[in-house]
């Protein structure tokens, strides 16, 4: 495998049940209160979270500030603890996060860091799809059909164990990956496959589609499902306010699932179908 730089993530809350399933165990029913993790941080300081441009889950050019950005809102902003969401290359943002600058990440994959705690309950479900330019006959059949793509994608991101394993398999095997610190990775990444510079990119499916068709990209790119699916998560700062706040999320979307029904969120957002 060749890496020219440095080698995510990659539908929207689905139903509870399908999110605790891949998540884990069950929590208790204790509601949420936004007094959880007040204890362990200095009172009046917000709670900062970073991301890359990840539209439609992480919005910085959109009129909706994306679908985790309003999660982590509703579930720790108070008057008094305001919500900061600050844009940056997700490498960085890891990175950040790891150092204890920042509370947490927004889309985390379990497997992008080990240094960061996940809480039990997923965040939202992520779809990776392949973009290749639409004259390519290119198919995805399997992981052994990347051995001789040029692949595009950001620098840090995972995209589960099937994927990562021929992605990342060690060695002077697997495809050619150009991957990239930026934080507008998804747009970058497809001008390069416009310009023949890369032959696949390869993110998650909605972000993509989202980008198609926000930048205009459409009808010079296809896309095609990598046909399997992960938990995405809020991750936060190992440290005790981090441990706090991953309980309280999970305490706070217990609670939502168990009032049932489509939130606000889902309604503006979703759900949405398996492929994008």
């Amino acid at each position: 495998m060749q890496v020219t730089k440095g080698p995510r993530r990659g539908t929207f809350c689905r139903l509870a049940v399908v999110l605790m399933a891949l998540a884990g165990p069950v929590l208790g029913s204790e509601a949420p209160s936004n007094e959880g993790p007040a204890g362990a941080l200095p009172e009046g300081r917000p709670l900062v979270f970073a991301s890359d441009e990840w539209c439609p889950y992480v919005c910085f050019e959109s009129t909706r500030p994306g679908f985790l950005v309003e999660l982590v809102r509703e579930v720790f902003e108070s008057p008094a603890r305001p919500v900061e969401i600050r844009r940056m290359s997700w490498a960085r943002a890891v990175r950040e996060a790891e150092g204890g600058r920042i509370d947490g990440v927004l889309g985390a994959v379990r497997g992008e860091s080990a240094a960061l705690v996940y809480p039990k309950l997923a965040a939202a479900s992520d779809r990776p799809a392949f973009a290749v330019r639409a004259d390519d006959p290119w198919r995805f059949t399997g992981v052994e059909v990347l051995a001789d793509r040029r692949i595009g994608l950001a620098d840090g991101y995972r995209f589960g164990p099937t994927l990562d394993g021929a992605l990342f398999p060690g060695g002077s095997s697997g495809p050619t990956l150009e991957t990239l610190s930026s934080d507008r990775p998804t747009w970058t990444n497809l001008r390069k496959l416009v310009d023949r510079r890369i032959d696949t990119v390869l993110d998650n499916g909605h972000v993509l589609r989202h980008e198609i068709d926000r930048s205009g990209f459409f009808p010079a790119v296809r896309l095609i499902d990598a046909g399997v699916e992960n938990p995405i998560f809020i991750a936060f700062a190992d440290s005790p306010a981090g441990r706090s706040l991953a309980q309280h999320f999970d305490r706070a979307m217990l609670a939502r699932s168990e009032r049932g029904g489509r939130s606000d969120l889902e309604q503006t957002y979703g759900p949405m179908g398996s492929s994008p």
